[in-house]
């Protein structure tokens, strides 16, 4: 009877940081390798006499879920043998080193802090890997890059010819994003469930983005795996996109600012604030995932 194989719990990871992921798992494992090849021998032999030698080509993080490879040799006195030789790749993807990691981190050695309340936020120190969970929203200016496209499009069913007023909001659209391309960067924020009250900052490395990754995540429930960078105390606060040379601008005239772009007639706009109160944390994300 094969031996049964221990459940691993299954994630859908949406964000990877790749390096941050196979350095983690090496890490943990002295060594990752990402494939494996197994050969399989099946034959008549006249001997009894055989010698068995087993190897592993994967770290231990896989062991739990794959065998190790058998090569089995056989000697014997009578040479008339039938054999048959047949030889198997494994490869895991970016996402089953994810979902393997995922499952070594969370277990019994206690890497990961999962913060049950508030007060425990401020206990924090940067680099405790953490896991929250909650509601993930742009941050204000990709939002409003996404209004002024949602004008023209509009616009462009209505047949309207492009006026001096959308002449304007096409060429701060067009300032805003090259201020964000600017960065490798673009941060967007968790409204935490757990632990509730919390707001997180999570720094998003553009590398690691698919052209939908945001549209998937805004406004959809997700947890993020991270390492925190900065915690914001009660009383302390920082900015949504400070990576955005946006940043320096003052608040409340951001706000001003804002809201007068996002008064157009048939569109709903709902930004998140530019402004995030402590207490919070920023994190730089190894996976988000659902």
């Amino acid at each position: 009877m094969a031996e049964e194989r221990p459940r691993v719990g299954l994630i859908h990871p949406i964000y990877l940081d790749v390096p941050m992921l196979v350095s983690f798992a090496a890490a943990i494992e002295g060594g990752l390798a990402l494939s494996s090849e197994v050969t399989k021998q099946r034959g008549r032999r006249a001997s009894r006499k055989l010698k068995a030698s087993g190897s592993i080509g994967l770290s231990r993080i896989f062991s739990p879920v794959l065998s190790a490879s058998v090569n089995v040799d056989g000697s014997q006195e009578n040479d008339r043998q039938d054999l048959e030789v047949s030889q198997e790749t494994k490869a895991h993807t970016e996402a089953s080193i994810a979902i393997l990691l995922y499952d070594r981190l969370t277990g019994e050695e206690g890497y990961v802090v999962r913060p049950a309340d508030i007060d425990e936020i401020e206990s924090l120190e940067p680099g405790a890997l953490v896991e929250l969970s909650g509601t993930v929203l742009k941050n204000a200016v990709d939002s409003i890059i996404d209004f002024i496209d949602a004008v023209a499009i509009m616009a462009g069913f209505t047949g309207e010819k492009p006026d001096a007023a959308q002449k304007y909001m096409q060429n701060i659209r067009a300032s805003l994003d090259r201020d964000r391309k600017r960065t490798p960067i673009s941060n967007v924020q968790l409204l935490c469930t757990h632990p509730p009250e919390l707001t997180a900052v999570v720094t998003l490395r553009t590398e690691n983005l698919r052209d939908l990754t945001l549209s998937e995540l805004h406004k959809n429930s997700a947890r993020v795996l991270g390492k925190v960078t900065r915690v914001v105390r009660n009383g302390e606060s920082m900015s949504a996109f400070e990576n955005y040379g946006l940043a320096m601008f003052e608040p409340n005239h951001l706000r001003t600012l804002f809201q007068g772009l996002s008064s157009a007639d048939g569109i709903v706009a709902e930004f998140s604030d530019v402004q995030v109160a402590g207490p919070a944390v920023q994190l730089l994300p190894l996976m988000i995932f659902v």
